[in-house]
């Protein structure tokens, strides 16, 4: 089914789509950066070296959010916070970098930070990711971590998705036939 429109409706449509289209592409340009910077780190270590490493210090820092206005919904969540050294061609190194990002959770990271609490009670060493241009550059978890970064591409790839789908239709759909 077509319907007949004027020039001026259209006009009005495709200003209306534009600044929708304006809007979408300011999310998928946000929502770029952060993929980029959640998956350079990751991508850039993928060949570092494993190397053991002595805990010096761990603990569990707490972050307490609320999710209404009015402070009714609270939860905890955590990330481990870690002091290591290790020796790399003579020379000590310490390091404090857990992961690429600073993730606080009540799941994966909790977990990480009792069972770095363990072995650090039990004096075990742990295996830690150097980079072998820059040795005094170290990670303990080198990978990407999915269970945060799953939510963060979903929106990428529908903010991608509504971008193009309004190109599309400004380009193809809101045409002046006559």
């Amino acid at each position: 089914m077509t319907i007949e429109v004027s020039r001026a409706q259209l006009r009005k449509a495709r200003l209306g789509v534009c600044f929708v289209a304006l809007i979408a592409l300011i999310f998928v340009i946000v929502f770029s950066i952060q993929v980029f910077k959640g998956l350079a780190g990751p991508i850039s270590s993928m060949n570092w070296l494993p190397i053991k490493a002595t805990l010096i210090n761990v603990y569990i820092d707490e972050m307490i959010t609320t999710t209404t206005k009015d402070n009714r919904s609270q939860y905890t969540l955590y990330t481990p916070r870690i002091l290591y050294k290790y020796n790399t061609s003579g020379q000590q190194h310490i390091g404090r970098k857990v992961t690429w990002d600073d993730i606080y959770d009540d799941g994966f990271m909790l977990e990480l930070g009792l069972e770095l609490k363990r072995k650090f009670a039990a004096s075990e060493p742990i295996e830690i990711y150097i980079n072998p241009n820059n040795e005094a550059q170290s990670v303990l978890i080198k990978g990407i971590i999915w269970e945060h970064m799953s939510m963060l591409l979903v929106v990428f790839l529908i903010s991608w998705s509504v971008f193009l789908w309004l190109v599309y239709i400004l380009n193809f759909k809101l045409k002046y036939k006559r």
